[in-house]
């Protein structure tokens, strides 16, 4: 299957109307997906059109605030869930007419050791599981990590990475002592 075959939902009304409530943007996002999702494109141009920084969710949702809360509904929830069925699809071709990039990434030994381990237990490769994850929203809630950004050294501001940053730092209560961070 071509991009082409994709040009009359590239050119769709995903320029929303200056009233058009959130709701109704998100509605209508997943919609164009389900579109999309039932010609089963390769997972690589779907996630382009849909969620990609030029796809349809991204004008829908311009800015960074609104791309944050379109990742809170369940119309969201949706479409990531038609990404992974696309990616876990047998036979299906993942490079999306796309030329990939490499990227280095320094861990230290013991989370390579367990990556390595993961991808081993789940019999795939190590590059398709930290795609995986990559891939995968963690909500704050169900991941247990706030947002943190210290107030005396913000941080800078990085037009591509739209997701918000979590830290494993546990949120501390008003009450405690917060002598323990300084250890």
């Amino acid at each position: 299957m071509n991009d082409s075959s994709f040009s009359s939902i590239n050119s769709s009304p995903a320029s929303p109307s200056p009233i058009a409530s959130p709701a109704n943007k998100a509605l209508e996002a997943l919609q164009i997906a389900k579109q999309m999702f039932m010609q089963t494109p390769d997972w690589v141009t779907f996630f382009r059109e849909i969620l990609g920084i030029g796809g349809v969710a991204r004008r829908l949702f311009p800015t960074q605030e609104e791309f944050l809360g379109f990742e809170q509904t369940a119309q969201f929830s949706e479409i990531q869930t038609m990404v992974s069925a696309l990616r876990n699809k047998k036979g299906s071709s993942s490079d999306g007419h796309e030329p990939t990039r490499v990227i280095t990434v320094r861990l230290p030994k013991s989370l390579h050791e367990a990556l390595r381990a993961e991808a081993h237990d789940h019999k795939t490769s190590m590059n398709k599981l930290c795609i995986a994850k990559l891939l995968q929203v963690l909500e704050e809630e169900e991941a247990g990590t706030v947002t943190y950004r210290p107030a005396t050294n913000p941080a800078p501001s990085r037009e591509m990475d739209m997701r918000p940053q979590t830290s494993p730092i546990p949120q501390a209560s008003p009450n405690s002592s917060s002598s323990h961070f300084g250890q």
